[in-house]
């Protein structure tokens, strides 16, 4: 009996890692949470940027979800839905975040899986849905420079995370490896001189598209600026218009979209070819027949090409006169099918719009949405 013991103990000791991770990303998050507990092993092994990377990539293609963010001041209330779902969907995960030191949230964006999350006083945060944590990044050096603002990345070949830190001295840029040794590295050739950034941003197939005024010298210009995780450089990209006023960035059909609505639907600029950074399309669709403008706006595109809408107004559920939930109307539109569906997004509870109410957010106005999330 001891040495069948002893045999069934070697072979859990020799467990292979692959496997170990194979079983946890299996796993709902709230048990993966609870096991980190087991053993110093299994919380390491549960925390790296490679596990969090494959339970991103198996929830993202079969539970891909929106994000919905409210944002006031300090504050950030942020709840998650999945995607697909009928005209109804049930109560949703969601999570508050405090920006500390009365620091104001500056800019935040999604990237496969991850939060990065930036304050005004220039401290970058990386938010994990999985494990539900929040990670201050490492400050850089003052001798290096002054942040100007960041972004994050991923690379799907090497399954790296980075995040790329603008300084406000023109020619340098630090860049973090997460996992790694965690500490930056300062660039300072291979790119022009950023004159400044506007925080127009997407990470797309492992490359950073990002927004600013760029130029040697006095000439500067309104571009594009993309950069490749894996290569680490630089290449300058046309702006296919004047300005990105009223214009969110989007990943459509695997490729960057500048998007905004217009008087007869919706248009985008497509970048057809992103390789030699020259051939922009124009796209423009019209509205759906039965929709009416005046009560939507455009906020996201889904995955598979679908236009996000929120309606301007918000819907309360009662029961006996008692307000139970407060709903969200979320509009989908199937250009290419001409078709569209609403989804009432309810479980944000009283509790939830109080606390919204308490630090005077505008429901609506304050409501940013992030497509292709992972399930939390």
């Amino acid at each position: 009996m001891e040495e069948k013991r002893a045999l069934l103990k070697s072979q859990r000791e020799h467990i292979p890692l692959d496997l170990i991770v194979e079983i946890f990303s299996r796993l709902p998050s709230k048990s993966i949470v609870r096991f980190r507990s087991v053993s110093k092993l299994w919380s390491s092994t549960t925390t790296t940027p490679y596990f969090t990377s494959s339970v991103v990539t198996r929830s993202l293609s079969s539970r891909p979800c929106v994000l919905l963010n409210f944002r006031k001041d300090d504050k950030l209330f942020c709840f998650a839905s999945p995607v697909h779902q009928k005209k109804t969907c049930p109560r949703v995960e969601n999570f508050q975040f405090t920006i500390p030191n009365n620091g104001k949230l500056q800019r935040y964006e999604s990237v496969h899986g991850l939060i990065y999350l930036e304050t005004s006083t220039n401290v970058m945060f990386i938010r994990n849905p999985i494990m539900k944590t929040f990670y201050t990044l490492p400050k850089l050096d003052s001798n290096e420079g002054r942040p100007l603002t960041g972004f994050l990345g991923y690379d799907p070949i090497n399954g790296k995370y980075k995040v790329l830190c603008i300084l406000k001295e023109r020619n340098k840029i630090g860049i973090l490896t997460l996992g790694a040794q965690e500490s930056w590295r300062i660039l300072t050739k291979g790119f022009l001189s950023h004159y400044k950034v506007t925080g127009c941003a997407k990470c797309i197939d492992g490359v950073i598209y990002y927004e600013g005024s760029f130029g040697d010298g006095l000439r500067q210009e309104l571009a594009i600026m993309s950069f490749d995780l894996r290569s680490e450089k630089f290449s300058l990209i046309k702006h296919p218009k004047k300005n990105s006023i009223a214009t969110f960035w989007s990943c459509y059909e695997g490729r960057l979209a500048l998007v905004s609505s217009i008087a007869s639907g919706v248009e985008l600029w497509i970048l057809e070819d992103a390789e030699n950074h020259k051939q922009w399309i124009s796209k423009q669709f019209p509205s759906h027949r039965e929709f009416i403008k005046g009560r939507w706006k455009l906020k996201g595109v889904t995955h598979t090409g679908e236009f996000i809408y929120t309606s301007y107004r918000s819907y309360l559920l009662t029961v006996s006169e008692r307000i139970l939930y407060h709903w969200f109307r979320i509009l989908y539109v199937d250009p290419k099918r001409n078709s569209m569906r609403v989804v009432m997004y309810g479980g944000i509870a009283v509790d939830d719009i109080r606390r919204l109410d308490e630090v005077g957010s505008d429901l609506m106005k304050g409501l940013t949405v992030i497509p292709s999330h992972i399930e939390i």
